[in-house]
């Protein structure tokens, strides 16, 4: 006895553990990613957004498949479904459960992911094309959710082969559905590419946080080699059939969970290393605070705007920032000016202030100044960033 159901118990195959131990390893790490996640908007001092509520929901569902994928180990995987066929009526159901599961876990991920995107972006036309990508994987995936029902008439015959029913190919549907996972992983991936080659930042960043955003890439992979094994699955050889299809899903819902949180961690991995810590020394705010200010945390375009979320890769604009502070000469005893002037040299690497002002570095201080309307009751306010280099 198992559970709720009643089934006869089989040795669990080598391979068949070794897949529960990979998935395992890789949900621990989905969950782990998901905890810091949090953990470093809390730092920041940032609220969750709908992009991280979507992530925390889908990190159950991936859990729920490991489980599942757990109980299916000593029910016959691997073995021929004659031998197995006491246990057909429980897999079978289980088989609904991870089908609906894994419906739902994919398509929350990918309304997270593009959820993200608004957060981050104000680009017009991305923010467009994202809305428009959000409704058609709402469409799909209330379709895919849907032919979990209808696809077998009455549902009964879907999970017991006693009932007289008719159902379409199962297998075909799960191919189906797989294909239009890996279009829509690729649309999604794509989007904020244009927007991020169109930013302020030295080349070196621009692909560094392309890289980032082509971690999915990964997924994708996974979601093709899992459509390739979807192709031997047999529904009259189940059991014998369904090794690699089952490994590979429970696989793809916590890879992909894994590598969606990833980019968040960009801050608290840039706290954690020395050279940002020294850095962070190098340029102080007038409180001491370093360039973790929300000046240096959110994607802007080439007009200057930007959006009013912090983003969790400003470990990739202080290394621009540096670079850009790098590449200019400061004069040696300059006096400050109380004015920005159009002669000195800028540093437009995506690092400005809050009032989205480009820092003039003059001599070896800079200054930003913000003037409110021009009369006499107007406010002044001036933050003062001081600039040390240090030789070696």
């Amino acid at each position: 006895m198992g559970g709720a159901f009643k089934f006869k118990e089989f040795p669990v195959l080598p391979i068949v553990s070794a897949h529960l131990i990979i998935n395992c390893i890789i949900t621990f790490l989905a969950v782990t990613a998901v905890g810091l996640r949090v953990l470093t908007r809390y730092q920041s001092g940032a609220k969750l957004w709908w992009d991280d509520y979507l992530i925390l929901l889908a990190v159950p569902q991936g859990i729920g498949m490991l489980v599942i994928q757990g109980m299916y180990t000593n029910m016959g995987v691997g073995f021929p479904l004659e031998e197995t066929m006491e246990n057909l009526v429980p897999i079978l159901k289980m088989l609904v459960a991870y089908e609906l599961i894994f419906c739902t876990a994919i398509s929350t991920i990918k309304l997270s992911v593009m959820l993200f995107y608004l957060r981050v972006f104000v680009n017009q036309g991305l923010r467009l094309a994202t809305k428009l990508a959000m409704g058609f994987v709402v469409l799909w995936s209330t379709g895919n959710f849907l032919q979990v029902f209808l696809l077998c008439r009455p549902f009964a015959a879907s999970y017991n082969p006693a009932i007289k029913g008719k159902c379409g190919n199962q297998v075909a549907s799960f191919i189906a559905i797989g294909a239009f996972n890996i279009v829509t992983d690729i649309l999604i991936l794509a989007l904020p590419i244009p927007t991020v080659w169109a930013l302020k930042m030295a080349t070196a960043a621009k692909i560094g946080l392309t890289a980032v955003f082509a971690l999915g890439l990964i997924v994708c992979v996974i979601s093709v080699v899992r459509i390739v094994t979807l192709t031997n699955l047999d529904m009259t050889h189940l059991t014998e059939t369904m090794i690699w299809p089952d490994f590979w899903s429970a696989m793809e819902i916590n890879l992909a969970i894994l590598c969606v949180s990833m980019p968040m961690l960009g801050t608290l991995f840039a706290r954690c290393t020395p050279s940002s810590r020294r850095g962070a020394s190098k340029l102080e705010g007038p409180s001491g605070s370093g360039t973790s200010g929300s000046g240096f945390n959110r994607l802007k375009n080439r007009s200057g705007r930007r959006d009013d979320e912090e983003f969790g890769l400003e470990s990739i604009y202080h290394a621009g920032l540096e670079e850009q502070l790098n590449s200019h000469s400061l004069g040696a005893g300059a006096p400050p000016s109380s004015k920005t002037s159009r002669n000195a040299p800028t540093c437009t690497g995506g690092a400005m202030d809050d009032a989205g002002s480009e820092i003039v570095l003059n001599g070896a201080s800079a200054e930003t100044l913000i003037d409110e309307k021009e009369d006499s009751r107007a406010i002044k306010v001036q933050t003062k960033w001081t600039i040390s280099t240090e030789h070696r």
